[in-house]
């Protein structure tokens, strides 16, 4: 009988145990896990945030990178554009002085003629865009060059083609209205048959070719001078030999 007692004292205390302590450690456990895996989750949020802040970092300097590389692409393409243009205009200039020679030869071959009245023209017009070209281009260096200390030979040069390039146009002008003066002229004889006029027109035609012959050029010295300075001024900036074929 006491041991009956015993045995229902016994199991009913352990049953309170177990309904009591039970329920808090598994809960206790299951809280435990759930930490666990929160932590778990937490720690991957973390890396997983790291690996993106990364990305976008990466992807943040790559985009800063391309930008920069692309101004300085740009910036060296303008530059590289600015020298080439720049050489072009050097090497222009020089040409210009080289087309009024040829634009003398030419008017005086054709000043023999008062038919060769268009080609004048041609060659006033054509005249007129060398003196030009050779402003623009000289305009354009100065403003564009600092690499050189003393570029006033530049300036000399082309201010030089212009006012000769302005004899030349000023002595094609004179000689187109000369032509026309002896067409004028030409055509009253024809009308008229007075030889007064005619004779007057025949001695407008010998004047017209001694205009050309005889011309004197006060800036002609003085360009074949700076000419030459101007190719040794070209030598020394390219130190080269290649402008020998511009030499008198």
């Amino acid at each position: 009988m006491i041991k009956d007692i015993i045995f229902y004292i016994f199991f009913f205390t352990l049953s309170f145990l177990a309904g009591h302590f039970l329920p808090s450690y598994f809960k206790r456990k299951g809280q435990n896990r759930a930490d666990k895996e929160d932590i778990s989750d937490i720690k991957y949020l973390e890396e997983k945030g790291k690996k993106l802040a990364t990305k976008e970092d990466i992807a943040e300097l790559t985009n800063s990178i391309e930008s920069i590389k692309s101004e300085i692409s740009y910036s060296n393409q303008r530059q590289h554009n600015i020298i080439e243009s720049r050489n072009k205009c050097l090497f222009e200039i020089l040409e210009c002085a080289e087309e009024l020679s040829t634009h003398k030869s030419l008017l005086f071959v054709y000043s023999r003629s008062i038919n060769m009245r268009d080609k004048i023209i041609e060659l006033l017009q054509q005249t007129n865009k060398t003196i030009n070209t050779a402003v623009k281009n000289s305009d354009y260096i100065l403003s564009t060059y600092s690499a050189v200390d003393d570029l006033s030979i530049i300036s000399s040069f082309a201010n030089t083609i212009f006012l000769h390039g302005m004899e030349i146009v000023t002595l094609e002008t004179n000689i187109v209205n000369s032509i026309d003066n002896i067409n004028k002229d030409l055509e009253i004889f024809e009308q008229t048959k007075n030889m007064k006029i005619g004779n007057a027109a025949m001695a407008l035609k010998k004047e017209l070719f001694d205009e050309s012959k005889f011309s004197q050029y006060k800036y002609e010295d003085n360009l074949k001078k700076l000419r030459n300075e101007y190719i040794l001024f070209l030598r020394k900036l390219y130190n080269t030999d290649t402008l020998l074929k511009y030499k008198e």
